[in-house]
């Protein structure tokens, strides 16, 4: 069975994002595709989460990046609010690791491949997201 063509897009754009993180990057030690136990929610087993990129050794504080190969503008209306609130939600459980166990300050953001074209849309993403604490990153902008 053949992958869809947007899943294979997704995958050559993170594999792109992380190989220009690894060859720019200049602090801290990067992990793509970094494996990290979340924090347990009651009732729960343990899990671990996949994260795209994570930096470590920053000093006091890590940084965990999500990369996102959203279209935006292709998303309908009604369902833009949930799509950014199941980003917020994968990206603060990644998150909350660091914080309440680790004790350690944490740096979060999402990279979007391109900002949309919709009036109002860009800024709407980036004060929702914004509001959670994670920085906004548009690749290509």
């Amino acid at each position: 069975m053949r992958e869809p063509e947007v899943l294979k897009r997704g995958k050559e754009f993170h594999k792109k994002v992380q190989q220009d993180w690894e060859f720019f990057a200049k602090d801290g030690n990067i992990s793509s595709e970094h494996s990290s136990p979340l924090v347990p929610k009651r009732g729960h087993h343990k899990r671990h989460g996949r994260l795209d990129i994570f930096v470590d050794e920053l000093g006091d504080f890590v940084s965990v990046v999500e990369i996102k190969s959203t279209d935006w503008d292709a998303t309908l209306p009604r369902n833009r609010k949930k799509l950014l609130g199941s980003h917020k939600r994968q990206t603060w459980r990644y998150i909350e690791r660091y914080i309440d166990v680790e004790r350690v300050d944490v740096c979060p953001g999402i990279i979007y491949k391109s900002a949309p074209s919709t009036p109002g849309l860009k800024e709407m993403i980036e004060e929702y997201l914004n509001d959670w604490g994670l920085q906004v990153v548009w690749y290509v902008d």
